[in-house]
């Protein structure tokens, strides 16, 4: 199996202030967790295109190492008096120009992995994401950026798993395998507790009670309706902006009947031929998702948010006595 493509951009002040010194001293040991296939598509091991980290001044004392790993290091200072003084760096926006340009220019790459905490790299996310590129990015699971993440990117690294992977080692190989199996990465624990059994039948009555309210028509089939709300309410997170093919598959997944690949009586797409023509037909159910054809990935999808029209003011009318 072909390796992932892929790019490594790291913001070290907010990943080290997360996972402590572990995260400087063992490089390579997370790095080799990443390379191996760690939360990566269909488990396909990384090669690392480029490998980049942002930080302020005061971390230079881990360039050495971060560079003897293969690291282009990048010394992000501020420029305003009152931010160097906050101990404030660019580090932000040095490393969102990076991405956007790496996403644009580097040929043949797959894969953008921005670690980040950061809940102010979600526009970055979903910028990268447009050309079709699978984005991974990190989160804390005491915090809501991990669920805020898992909305947006194709997978999130949470900070447990990142600790550990600080002390990873590459399993042996089996001899009957071509190459050792890729890392097992827990799920965080929030995740579990949200998808133990009596949750689980819970999120099924609710999803019967949709189908109810939503009335699907006999012609339609019962789960397009649902799938037009799903898209609907990916783009309301970041109205007039693409919504990525990844991302919407990964959403409508949630429908049972969802597959991209026949299965035993279950046709791909609900019935319809490819990707572009089911958002096509979830177009004419609600009108407020734009979608415009492209060769690459078929259609480019948009979610067009309605204006809310502003109330008339009421008007008092002045009475006076004669």
């Amino acid at each position: 199996m072909p390796r992932v493509n892929s790019v490594l951009l790291v913001d070290f002040d907010n990943i080290y202030a997360a996972t402590g010194p572990g995260f400087s001293e063992n490089i390579d040991n997370w790095v080799l967790w990443l390379a191996d296939g760690a939360l990566s598509e269909r488990h396909r091991r990384r090669k690392f295109l480029t490998k980049r980290v942002y930080w302020n001044l005061q971390h230079d004392i881990h360039r050495p190492a971060f560079e003897a790993a293969g690291f282009e290091v990048f010394n992000c200072r501020a420029f305003a008096k009152s931010k160097i003084s906050a101990g404030k760096s660019s580090a932000d926006i040095v490393l969102t120009m990076d991405a956007i340009t790496l996403s644009l220019q580097e040929k043949d790459l797959e894969e953008i992995i921005v670690l980040t905490t950061d809940s102010d790299f979600v526009p970055v996310v979903n910028r990268i994401q447009a050309p079709g590129l699978r984005v991974v990015t990190a989160g804390k699971e005491t915090d809501p950026t991990y669920e805020l993440y898992s909305q947006h990117a194709d997978a999130v690294v949470h900070m447990s798993a990142l600790k550990a992977a600080c002390d990873y080692e590459r399993t042996k190989r089996k001899w009957y395998r071509l190459r050792s199996p890729a890392p097992v990465v827990a799920a965080p624990r929030l995740v579990q507790e949200r998808r133990s059994p009596l949750m689980m039948k819970v999120r099924e009555a609710v999803m019967d009670q949709m189908d109810v309210e939503s009335g699907a028509s006999d012609d339609t089939h019962p789960h397009l309706t649902r799938a037009a709300e799903i898209v609907m309410n990916l783009g309301a997170r970041t109205p007039d902006q693409p919504i990525s093919r990844e991302k919407i598959i990964k959403a409508l997944s949630a429908i049972p009947d969802f597959t991209t690949v026949p299965r035993k009586g279950v046709a791909a797409w609900f019935g319809l031929r490819n990707y572009a023509v089911l958002m096509m037909r979830l177009s004419t159910i609600e009108p407020c998702i734009d979608v415009r054809p492209q060769k690459r990935k078929g259609a480019q999808v948009i979610c067009r948010m309605p204006v809310k029209a502003e109330q008339p003011v009421p008007t008092v009318q002045a009475t006076g006595q004669a």
